[in-house]
């Protein structure tokens, strides 16, 4: 993997080229760039990999080398490296998803190894699901994929906090490209939903919970959900007919709602929302903290679990903005009642520090990356040895053997 460094100031510059070396191996390689033409210059003609840039460059700023290489079609990771504030951060995260840039978060400074090494495991996917020589996939690309039955539903593990014990999962789309290999949602979801099949990728997805009971042994799996797919005329109807095909549905499934885009659509969300609970489903809040509307959501919504997104959780021990508006969300979901899940646990630190603020649930590539179904066995035999294990469990475990 060819990796840019765009930073200007030596010292920033030594400190995170030194945490990289500890983390790349030597097929990979290192170069810098200390200023916006320069660095343009070899996203260009070295078609880097992964480029972590700052945005406080001489001659160009990092905001506008971003534009620049959107404008010419850069399709490698972009990691943004500032100490500017959250509030620029964010807004430029932003800006580069507009323009279609591939950009895997953000790396406050002073940067964090286990940030960085979640940085580099995303871009090394990347390299192997979507080459840079590929445009991206078309509507018609997709639309041929689901026609063949490309698709297939992952599960990721969720598990407690204070027992390790594996609780539910989350279910997770993935397209077996003929080409281009495994493919995430990041590739064809504005696809699918722009050919009108969010509905179908959804019963897709129920279906699949359902015929590997086996290999879910009965954990119920959260399965995720836009508000527009929710109150989309015959949905509910239909959720509540599979029901009636398979009673104990609702003990099988819950649904992870995204937040709305528009919240005059809460009378309609809150109809869809008060049949499903009459019927026994449950509802979860995704990315809670992360959106405008979110607490609304909370305050009119009948809701089981909130889950803190990985955008607040990745970078919480090297950020105190996002390490208090973790614990708000944690504090919000104790105060009304309701379980509390953290997504995109990547190290032991980050799964201590959230242990020990109190959240119930975890999530995330250090407990389990997404699977086949018929790979959670072997899973949980691996993730039980390491809770009994002295020298390897969290902390919490430990806790619990009498020495």
């Amino acid at each position: 993997m060819n990796i840019l460094l765009v930073e200007d100031h030596p010292f920033q510059r030594d400190v995170i080229a030194g945490q990289l070396m500890q983390l790349i191996s030597g097929d990979d390689s290192l170069f810098f760039a200390e200023s916006g033409s320069a660095a343009l210059e070899k996203i260009l003609h070295g078609k880097p990999d992964l480029v972590f840039c700052d945005l406080e460059l001489p001659d160009m700023d990092g905001i506008k080398l971003l534009s620049n290489a959107a404008e010419r079609g850069f399709m490698g990771c972009i990691v943004i490296t500032s100490a500017a504030s959250q509030k620029v951060m964010d807004t430029v995260k932003s800006m580069c998803e507009h323009m279609s840039l591939n950009v895997l978060g953000v790396l406050p400074k002073p940067a964090s190894i286990p940030l960085l090494k979640y940085y580099l495991t995303l871009a090394m996917e990347h390299d192997t699901d979507y080459p840079q020589d590929l445009l991206p996939l078309t509507d018609d690309e997709v639309l041929e994929a689901w026609k063949a039955n490309l698709f297939e539903t992952w599960f990721q593990p969720i598990v407690r906090f204070d027992t390790g014990e594996w609780v539910a999962c989350e279910a997770l789309q993935r397209m077996k490209h003929p080409i281009r290999g495994t493919l995430t949602p990041i590739s064809f979801l504005s696809q699918l939903s722009n050919l009108n099949l969010e509905s179908e990728l959804t019963f897709s997805v129920i279906n699949a919970v359902i015929a590997n009971q086996t290999h879910l042994d009965g954990h119920p799996v959260g399965i995720n959900v836009s508000v527009n797919n929710l109150i989309e005329l015959n949905f509910v109807d239909e959720v509540i007919e599979l029901g009636h095909q398979y009673p104990n549905l609702n003990q099988l499934i819950y649904f992870e709602l995204h937040e709305p885009e528009n919240f005059s659509q809460i009378a309609q969300l809150q109809e869809a929302a008060s049949r499903l609970l009459l019927n026994g489903f449950r509802i979860a809040i995704d990315d809670f903290g992360s959106g405008y509307s979110t607490l609304q959501q909370v305050e009119f919504l009948p809701l089981d679990s909130l889950k803190i997104g990985l955008n607040l959780v990745l970078p919480m021990l090297s950020s105190r903005t996002a390490f208090a508006l973790v614990e708000a969300s944690n504090l919000v979901a104790n105060r009304i009642g309701v379980a509390s899940v953290a997504e995109g646990i990547e190290c032991i630190e980050v799964w201590h520090s959230l242990r020990d603020m109190g959240c119930d649930y975890g999530q995330g590539f250090f407990i389990a990356r997404p699977m086949p179904a018929d790979q959670l066995k072997h899973w949980q035999t691996l993730w039980n040895s390491l809770l009994e294990s002295r020298t390897l469990c969290p902390p919490i475990a430990l806790n619990t053997i009498e020495i």
